[in-house]
């Protein structure tokens, strides 16, 4: 699964704990002219510990010159995530952009 957003924008509220996708988030708009240099990828549950390992696959980021591809993995049923992707530009600006899903189980 692959969703696209430009700018900011939200994911399905019907993911499922072992749902694995990638996100693509257009940042054109905000950097002008400027481009990402390095993103920078950690995510926390509710409760704010650390979620990283369980729900990001940091060996499927990717990212171009303007656009952020965080991929999610995993996640416990009925938890709420919170990714944050830092953004440092080559004109030395940073910025966190920010994802926000839950996990629920679907029912059989």
């Amino acid at each position: 699964m692959s969703l696209t957003m430009k700018n900011i924008g939200t994911i399905p509220d019907s993911l499922s704990p072992d749902d694995a996708f990638q996100v693509t988030m257009d940042i054109s708009d905000w950097l002008d002219t400027d481009e990402i240099s390095t993103v920078a990828y950690s995510a926390v549950d509710g409760d704010g510990e650390d979620a990283t390992a369980a729900v990001l696959d940091a060996l499927k980021h990717t990212n171009t010159t303007t656009v952020i591809k965080p991929y999610i993995k995993g996640g416990v049923d009925g938890a709420i995530y919170t990714v944050k992707c830092l953004v440092a530009t080559s004109d030395g600006d940073d910025k966190a952009f920010y994802l926000k899903f839950s996990c629920k189980e679907e029912a059989a």
